[in-house]
């Protein structure tokens, strides 16, 4: 156990022994290399390379790339190059993807270059972080994004790299990715040649400053004359307006003038139209009123007809009616007076012939025809007188009776009416309102009186 450890400790001793030694080495061969001893440096380098140094190998990736004292060997540089990248060392793997990126010793492979410079970009490598903002600005492997590229050259700006400066200068002078500001750009500009590496790029960066700032002045010049064009513009163009806000309020006050005009003949036309309008809903509101009324009026008299005429009817059956029977009654008692007066002629003519004497033949004796009448028998006159009392009643009677007028007549009157007679237009007559209002009738019953002849019979 004892022999085991001591013998890691000398391995441990001598490793550091050996570590010591590489790092003196290494030291040396990069003092060769910043002294232009480039052979002395590839010699000290590719030993340390060989054992897996990645700064050896870098350093070796880059002088294959210089061709400084050995031939510039693209290929070979990418070797050592990969070789240092896959350790980590950023600076490695920046220059690998700007071989990738341009096609330098391997085929162009933007995917492969984007791969190794974000990853020396995320170890803070400045150089990867401006070749991304450049693969971004021109669409190299990935989508144009000028705001993209603007981010990765300000994180290189803000390691000191005088490329990155310069680049954002551009980007200013151009407005690719920002506002275009030219002043911004020479500020940039200035920067860079501050921070450049050799004077030529100092001077580079200067005049290109140089050229922005006398742009500037020009476009200083002509932003002033376009600021005094544009305000000569704006004060004929404010003329302009008031002059054309005077114009358009002057018609605008015409047009509300006219307006207005209509609008109160309008409303005084269509005042007029309700007032017509009004005036013949009236009339037309008063006829029909006036219809109604004139209808109302028909039908009351039709009314007034038709009850006149229903109790005329009613009053026509009565009366017939009571004539009928008056006339049954008179008949009767005419047909009982003839048979008195018969039965009184017979007995005076059986009286008469029983006094008197007969000759054979039948004939009166003594008596002259013309005596006859003026017989002094009391039987007789008696007769006589009731026949005459009889007659006298019956004249009597029939002067009694009077139509629905007082009309007295000579002779009874025939009041039973025949249909003829009832249909005559005399007994359709209206009433006037005098008549209907004093309860007499203007309809009048025709009279058909009987004949004195008929009368005395």
């Amino acid at each position: 156990m004892r022999i085991l450890i001591a013998l890691m400790m000398m391995m441990m001793l001598l490793l550091a022994g050996v570590s010591h030694a590489e790092t003196d080495s290494l030291n040396e061969a990069q003092r060769a290399q910043e002294a232009g001893d480039y052979a002395r440096a590839v010699t000290l380098f590719l030993p340390l390379a060989k054992r897996g140094d990645p700064v050896a190998q870098f350093n070796l990736g880059v002088l294959y790339t210089q061709g400084q004292i050995i031939q510039q060997n693209y290929p070979v540089a990418v070797q050592w190059y990969l070789a240092a990248a896959e350790q980590g060392y950023a600076e490695a793997q920046a220059n690998l993807g700007r071989l990738y990126e341009n096609g330098m010793g391997v085929p162009q492979d933007f995917k492969k270059a984007m791969h190794w410079l974000a990853l020396a970009a995320r170890q803070g490598n400045s150089s990867a972080q401006l070749h991304i903002g450049q693969m971004y600005a021109a669409g190299m492997g990935v989508t144009q994004d000028n705001n993209e590229a603007i981010k990765w050259y300000r994180l290189a700006a803000d390691q000191g790299n005088a490329v990155a400066h310069a680049q954002l200068g551009e980007c200013y002078e151009k407005g690719q990715g920002v506002a275009q500001d030219s002043i911004a750009a020479s500020k940039w500009l200035s920067t860079a040649a501050n921070n450049a590496g050799d004077q030529r790029s100092r001077d580079t960066y200067l005049a290109r400053r140089d050229v922005i700032d006398k742009g500037n002045a020009d476009r200083q010049l002509a932003l002033a004359q376009q600021r005094a064009h544009i305000e000569a513009e704006r004060v004929k163009a404010e003329d302009a307006a008031r002059a054309d806000a005077a114009r358009i309020k002057a018609e605008q006050a015409a047009l509300a003038l006219a307006a207005e005009q209509a609008r109160q003949k309008a409303a005084a036309q269509a005042a007029l139209d309700a007032q017509i309008q009004s005036r013949k809903l009236a009339e037309i509101e008063e006829k029909s009123t006036r219809l109604k009324a004139e209808q109302s009026v028909k039908t009351e008299r039709k009314t007034a007809a038709a009850r006149r005429k229903s109790e005329l009817e009613t009053e026509m059956a009565r009366r017939r009616a009571e004539i009928n029977a008056e006339a049954r009654r008179r008949k009767q008692e005419i047909l009982a007076e003839a048979r008195h007066a018969k039965s009184a002629k017979s007995s005076d003519a059986e009286t008469k012939h029983s006094s008197k004497p007969k000759t054979p033949e039948g004939v009166l004796i003594n008596k002259h025809p013309s005596t006859i009448r003026h017989e002094t028998d009391p039987v007789k006159q008696a007769n006589v007188r009731e026949k005459s009392g009889t007659v006298k009643e019956q004249r009597q009677t029939r002067t009694a009776i009077k139509t629905n007028d007082h009309v007295k007549t000579r002779y009874p009157a025939k009041t039973e009416l025949t249909d003829e007679e009832l249909e005559h237009p005399l007994m359709h007559e209206p009433q006037t309102p005098d008549a209907t209002a004093s309860g007499k009738s203007t309809i009048k019953l025709k009279q058909i009186e009987w004949s004195k002849k008929q009368g005395d019979s």
